[in-house]
């Protein structure tokens, strides 16, 4: 019941909005307070409290938490492989990683840390390097204290709903009338866009995996405004540095998540039609590829060397030599798990709690990966408005044949997305990687099919729908949040917190 009644003053709230116009700005900018205030108590209250400020030493916690900062150590001393003085912390048996069992209760037990690389007697870090030189290293350079995963990813997270709502914001005003979009519908927007992205699941399980994700995610939200402001620019010299920058920020995004390769493309050819077809020059065109290979260059050979100097590889990031019990290096990718990936990512059934009603379902049948998750068409049900994308692209493509490139840019990302993370297997948390872009996607065409109706009547059902759907979104993705098999693990250690906040909300 107290879910129920935060949920119907957020509406409240986002209504009385549309009786002072005049302060728009301050509703949205108290909207905006409220979500990021949100992602704090969450990160901050849940998952091994006590390791969310940074530290004088790197503390590892279950499961792989803060491990960035065992490289941070190694790479001070001049080394790749992660070098601790603790002999009890690195185990260099590889046969207890093959047999132990990673639930809570034996992990204690294992002298070692889990989903690390071993090769030739070391201990590598699998996870990619990006992280480390963009925060956790400068960090402790310049303060000599040890950033913690939790900080970091709620950092991020931030930066996530910011550069989401700045991207919805500017592309919106290609098609949106002024005042045509009732300011209610604007508030709710920020919380849809703010609660049902995926962030707040990343934030109560806040550890390595979760940090190489958000970095990835972050550089590539970056690289997607830097290119926003690369179409809208008309001098010339500021669009060459957008085009480094552009092409730096997804470079950086592989370093964390390796598929995110494939993206670099898509945006090298957009980069170059855009340059054809406003100067028809080809030296113009030549200078552009120059710009943006540069960056692609200088940082593919040192993420190549990192490989080559740990795993005789430039190819080998560590997947091969991975130390867990699922043997990864024997998978091979295959069209049964990837129709199984995407049944279960976007169709996956709920389950049923006596606590919270709705609760992640357990998936089965993947050959590398299962999870408790839930298909994203039960998440954000508003994800149905996708079928109207070949409407929005023929107005774009009127509009600006640039936006309409923009668009199908996120397309790309999607599929792109939906697809790798389906042959990985079905994660929670790989769900962020493709539905912060859908609800990016989604919310523009919500924006620009309301903008197209004159009549009031159908002006006023939809935004009565917008607002059920509200209700049910923001419902079910709190109660999965907090449902038993997902915080109630991870808030174990947090002390009665969790019965609180259960207690509390349901």
């Amino acid at each position: 019941m107290t879910l129920l009644l935060i949920i119907i003053s957020l509406i409240t709230f986002s209504l009385t909005a549309n009786f002072f116009p005049k302060y728009n700005k301050l509703f949205i900018c108290v909207s905006i307070l409220l979500v990021i205030s949100f992602y704090f108590y969450l990160s901050k209250n849940f998952f091994y409290i006590e390791n969310f400020f940074p530290s004088t030493k790197p503390c590892y916690y279950h499961p792989c938490g803060n491990y960035y900062n065992f490289l941070v150590n190694s790479l001070k001393k001049h080394k790749l492989y992660i070098a601790e003085d603790d002999e009890h912390l690195l185990s260099t048996d590889p046969t207890l990683y093959k047999t132990y069992d990673i639930s809570y209760t034996n992990y204690k037990n294992i002298p070692s840390l889990f989903d690390t690389s071993y090769y030739n007697e070391k201990i590598y870090l699998y996870f990619g390097i990006t992280p480390v030189l963009l925060f956790y290293l400068p960090f402790n350079l310049v303060t000599n204290l040890y950033l913690t995963d939790k900080l970091l990813i709620f950092i991020l997270s931030c930066f996530i709903f910011l550069l989401s709502l700045f991207l919805v914001n500017k592309l919106s005003k290609g098609f949106v009338t002024s005042h045509n979009i009732p300011p209610n519908i604007i508030i709710l927007s920020i919380f849809f866009i703010g609660i049902c992205n995926k962030v707040p699941f990343i934030l109560v399980r806040s550890t390595i995996y979760e940090s190489a994700i958000t970095t990835a995610v972050f550089l590539l939200l970056l690289s997607l405004c830097l290119f926003y402001f690369y179409i809208v620019t008309e001098h010339k010299k500021k669009k060459n540095i957008l085009i480094f920058l552009i092409a730096l920020s997804l470079c950086l995004s592989v370093g964390a998540r390796p598929y995110y390769v494939l993206f670099i493309p898509i945006f090298f050819l957009s980069v170059l039609w855009i340059e054809y077809k406003e100067t028809k020059c080809i030296y113009d065109m030549i200078k552009a590829t120059i710009i943006f290979l540069i960056p692609c260059f200088i940082y593919g050979t040192i993420v190549a060397l990192y490989n080559y100097l740990r795993f005789d590889s430039i190819f080998e990031f560590g997947w091969t030599y991975q130390l867990n019990p699922l043997n990864q290096y024997e998978y091979v990718a295959n069209l049964k798990d990837l129709i199984t990936g995407l049944t279960n990512n976007i169709f996956h059934l709920p389950d049923m709690n006596e606590r919270t009603i709705f609760s992640l379902s357990k998936t089965s049948g993947h050959s590398l990966g299962e999870d408790d998750i839930v298909g994203i068409i039960w998440t954000y049900p508003i994800v149905f408005i996708l079928i109207f994308i070949p409407i929005f692209l023929k107005n774009f493509y009127k509009k600006s044949t640039n936006y309409f490139l923009f668009t199908l840019i996120l397309i790309s990302i999607i599929i792109i997305s939906i697809i790798i993370t389906s042959f990985i297997g079905m994660i929670n948390r790989y769900s962020l990687e493709y539905l912060s872009i859908i609800i990016i996607l989604s919310t523009l065409i919500f924006f620009f099919c309301l903008n197209k109706i004159d009549d009031k009547t159908t002006r006023n059902f939809l935004n009565i729908l917008f607002i059920l759907l509200f209700v049910y979104s923001i419902f079910i993705n709190i109660s999965l949040l907090f449902c038993k098999g997902n915080a109630a693990f991870y808030a174990s250690s947090s002390g009665n917190n969790y019965i609180k906040i259960i207690k509390l909300l349901f």
